[in-house]
């Protein structure tokens, strides 16, 4: 016979650090956890309704990208999710129960399966699949579908992740300014209504 469930997981409402930046048309769900200067772009879904999300530090979730996770893992790996810090997750990715520790690119369009890792300082090319429990050691480039080690990175190119996520936080200023903190949908409603009258 089960307990109770406890009050965090009756209430499973997102935290986000003060200076963490989401767009308006992003989504974010259930036990997710944002931390200091993360940015979240336009359509993301974060569904921690199932389980925990956390984005580290300085990372940033791009364009249309989802990112989920499962009740359980059957293979015992993790279910949750964990994205480190200074991560990119690029446009139109797919993350589901899955592992990228700090100093990570994943590629456009990259699917990360459950129980999945990435390790520090390694870089997924845009178009990959990470079947379930596939590991990507430390310091590699891995690409296609499955997943194929390809090279080991570069000193430069390990060191020039963690500027590219910095990079990406710089530019949401340009964008903050472009929104109001409430909506102005009824300009364009009055704009209608007006041009109904006689």
């Amino acid at each position: 016979m089960q307990g109770h469930p406890s009050l965090k997981e009756i209430f499973r409402v997102p935290v986000l650090a003060p200076d963490s930046w989401v767009a308006p048309n992003a989504v974010i769900i259930g036990d997710v956890d944002i931390f200091d200067q993360v940015s979240i772009w336009y359509g993301a879904v974060l569904r921690g309704d199932l389980n925990a999300i956390r984005v580290g530090a300085y990372s940033n979730i791009q364009d249309k990208s989802i990112i989920h996770a499962a009740r359980t893992s059957p293979t015992g790996l993790p279910a949750s999710t964990d994205i480190g810090r200074y991560v990119t997750i690029g446009q139109g990715c797919l993350l589901r129960s899955a592992t990228v520790e700090n100093e990570c690119i994943i590629g456009d369009r990259s699917i990360l399966m459950e129980g999945s890792l990435v390790e520090k300082q390694s870089v997924l090319a845009p178009g990959t699949v990470l079947p379930p429990g596939r590991l990507v050691p430390s310091g590699q480039l891995w690409a296609g579908n499955p997943a194929r080690y390809v090279r080991d990175l570069t000193k430069d190119e390990k060191e020039e992740i963690q500027a590219i996520a910095t990079g990406v936080f710089g530019t949401i200023d340009k964008h903050s300014s472009e929104f109001l903190p409430y909506s102005f949908a009824y300009v364009e409603t009055e704009k209608v209504r007006n041009a109904s009258k006689p």
